[in-house]
């Protein structure tokens, strides 16, 4: 089993977006995958929902945070996928679980408490972490095999690889065993270019600069498709397949399998 967190430090960068585009891809591959929405403003856990559809009522994310004793509390929402969903008071929950100790560790815990059945369930998770720096994004990291941080085209964009690689070395330096003194941060960092548009002067400086950062995992292009396929809740294939734009969006859709199978190997060595 895969522990995967999506992270960025600011927001609008494609986070949410490549974190259920590849659950899509996986689920393509017949993998099963639980999701897990860190990020109050619920972006993930609203693909899943519809008229039809929504979690009210269902356990949440806060629910894990609060009582890391507790078991498996995920929905099923498709075939292979089930998630964890946020909740609209989360940051209200994570100000409240600040002065408790180990405050970093609670889905840390929570994973140890549970290990032996997610490892039988799932052969993947996929965290959506907030974008920001904060309890939730660390109880994110903490249980992360491997981090991937989406940036995109603009001075900030390209500066906040060097925020993410020191959020996540300080919080390994300060989260230790006090018995062993090894540290609980453990995720190999992998970045990821995203929304490159070709015709443009800031893409093209984003993409000069990306050959002097280490570990950049693909590059993605803007792509209306994207939009497209989140708007409509589907995976990219599965919306192309179904709008008669597969041959079209051939390339495109090579590149992206390409990446996401990038995602899959990096790190496992």
């Amino acid at each position: 089993m895969q522990v995967i967190s999506f992270m960025a430090i600011k927001g609008g960068v494609g986070k949410t977006t490549m974190a259920f585009q590849f659950a899509k891809f996986l689920q393509t591959q017949d993998q099963k995958v639980l999701m897990i929405d860190l990020d109050a403003q619920k972006s993930l856990t609203g693909t899943f929902e519809n008229e039809h559809f929504n979690f009210s009522g269902k356990p949440t994310i806060a629910d894990v945070l609060e009582k890391p004793s507790s078991g498996l509390i995920e929905t099923q929402v498709q075939d292979n996928i089930a998630i964890i969903p946020s909740t609209s008071n989360l940051e209200e929950v994570a100000d409240r679980l600040a002065s408790k100790p180990n405050r970093e560790l609670l889905l840390f815990m929570w994973f140890v408490k549970n290990a032996q059945e997610l490892n039988q369930k799932y052969d993947y998770i996929i965290i959506d972490l907030p974008p920001a720096w904060n309890l939730l994004s660390k109880n994110g990291v903490a249980v992360a095999d491997k981090i991937i941080s989406p940036m995109e085209p603009s001075r900030f964009g390209y500066e906040s690889h060097t925020k993410v690689l020191q959020s996540v070395g300080t919080l390994q330096d300060e989260v230790v065993d006090p018995v062993s003194g090894k540290s609980y941060i453990t995720a190999n960092v992998f970045f990821l270019g995203n929304r490159i548009k070709h015709n443009t002067n800031s893409s093209h400086e984003f993409l000069s600069a990306l050959k002097h950062i280490d570990n950049v995992i693909g590059v993605i292009p803007e792509k209306e498709l994207v939009n497209a396929s989140m708007l409509a809740k589907e995976g990219i294939l599965e919306y192309a397949t179904q709008n008669d734009k597969l041959h079209e969006q051939e390339p495109f859709l090579k590149l992206l399998s390409d990446v996401f199978s990038e995602i899959q190997k990096q790190g496992n060595d």
